[in-house]
């Protein structure tokens, strides 16, 4: 078997399609970055899943859950890092000659990005709750507040992203754009406000 082989590397470099005609070539390269990009970032959060499912399984002793979820962590700060990386390669007026091309589609339809904080929600409480003697699960409390710390910071990042690349536009769906984002990372810390006693509320707006 070779590198190629091993990794499927045809089918996966098959799949990166923009819909922006190749004629126009500038504007095609910036959505096959954007593409690159969420196909990527798909691709890196499943394996952050793949360690938080093991974890909230009770599948772990201390020692792998801590593991896992600092692996999944860094996954997450990796995928940070790609949201700086469009923000930083792709032009706002570039951005905005493709946008219509894929219609209703956005990443607020990502299945996985909602997972991951649904259940890295799900873990906060399960730890709160008292870990193994109440249900919980063996977790130490530093890699909880790493991995939901680089979940509220992805959240930051996507909002400044979304602001460099819309301004003042409506949103993907007709939504409000930045200001519905900002509403959802608002709600989302009021419902994922917990510590250790039940009432520790994060900083509003995480």
């Amino acid at each position: 078997m070779t590198y190629s082989q091993y990794l499927r590397l045809k089918q996966l470099l098959s799949l990166q399609q923009p819909l922006t005609p190749r004629d126009d070539r500038e504007i095609h390269d910036g959505e096959r970055l954007f593409i690159v990009v969420h196909q990527a970032s798909e691709t890196l959060l499943s394996q952050a899943l793949t360690d938080l499912r093991h974890i909230e399984a009770g599948l772990c002793d201390s020692a792998c859950s801590d593991h896992r979820a600092n692996r999944a962590a860094r996954v997450v700060e990796t995928l940070e890092s790609h949201l700086v990386l469009l923000r930083n390669s792709l032009k706002p007026e570039h951005f905005q000659l493709f946008r219509d091309r894929f219609g209703t589609a956005s990443g607020l339809q990502s299945k996985q990005f909602h997972e991951l904080f649904e259940i890295t929600h799900r873990l906060a409480q399960r730890r709160a709750a008292g870990g193994v003697e109440s249900g919980g699960i063996e977790l130490a409390e530093r890699e909880l507040v790493r991995l939901r710390a680089a979940t509220r910071s992805w959240r930051y990042t996507h909002l400044k992203l979304v602001e460099h690349m819309l301004g003042d536009l409506e949103g993907t769906g007709e939504t409000s754009g930045v200001d519905y984002l900002r509403r959802r990372i608002d709600e989302a810390a009021a419902e994922s406000a917990v510590g250790d006693d039940g009432g520790t509320t994060e900083p509003p707006g995480c």
